[in-house]
């Protein structure tokens, strides 16, 4: 009788788990060759997306540093400008101006914009200002500070019991005279500092006489200040 063939009971294929870890493997070969590919074109996208930013940061600072070259000149120019105007005016020996970066500093002997004790504005004085007011309206981004110094000889007075007061009514009186030309009063500080910040010692008559002075100062500030400025204006 011939035996009958087939697979023996008990046995089965041992090789089916290669087929499938097989597979496996070309799925994670795939996986990790996209991967890489997808990772290739975004270092790509970021190492170009970096080039556009440093050029762009570069481009600022290019044009920053041409603004800040424009701007001082601009405020070298507003400087000799108002020196021709003072010049002009016959006023060097009375009136006197200096320059740093982000300030002009104008100076008044006392007796061009008040008389001896007093704190009601002269005319001489008018001209300069009603110029630095014209100049302040034109530029909104300018603050301006304006501040009375007395000499050490006090005073004592109905108007004026000490030299606080008298310095700090002239003060008053010139920023009152600058807003009454145009200049808005938020952009306006008033300072009266006696005998207190003297240029040179009080021993004789011309050391007191530098030291009794009225001073402008015009402060350049940001566009966003001038901004500020433009909007406190407008209510």
């Amino acid at each position: 009788m011939a035996q009958r063939q087939g697979i023996p009971t008990g046995r089965y294929d041992d090789n089916g788990w290669l087929i499938t870890l097989s597979d496996l493997t070309l799925l994670l070969l795939s996986f990790l060759a996209v991967w890489y590919v997808k990772s290739q074109e975004l270092n790509a996208a970021t190492q170009a997306a970096n080039s556009v930013t440093r050029m762009a940061q570069a481009d600022s600072g290019a044009r920053n540093t041409l603004a800040a070259s424009a701007h001082d000149a601009d405020w070298s120019a507003l400087k000799e400008e108002i020196e021709k105007f003072i010049a002009g005016a016959d006023m060097t020996r009375d009136v006197s101006i200096a320059a740093a970066p982000n300030e002009i500093l104008i100076s008044f002997k006392d007796t061009v914009p008040f008389a001896s004790g007093k704190a009601d504005l002269r005319t001489q004085a008018m001209p300069v200002l009603e110029k630095v007011a014209a100049v302040a309206v034109s530029r909104p981004a300018m603050r301006l500070g304006v501040s009375g110094h007395t000499d050490d000889q006090p005073i004592s007075t109905a108007e004026f019991p000490s030299n606080w007061e008298l310095s700090s009514a002239r003060a008053s009186r010139v920023a009152r005279y600058l807003i009454e030309k145009g200049v808005h009063p938020e952009r306006i500080e008033v300072q009266g500092f006696a005998d207190h910040r003297p240029r040179v010692p009080n021993e004789n008559r011309t050391g007191r006489g530098a030291n009794r002075r009225v001073e402008l100062r015009l402060m350049r500030t940001s566009e966003a200040s001038a901004t500020q400025n433009s909007d406190a204006q407008s209510r």
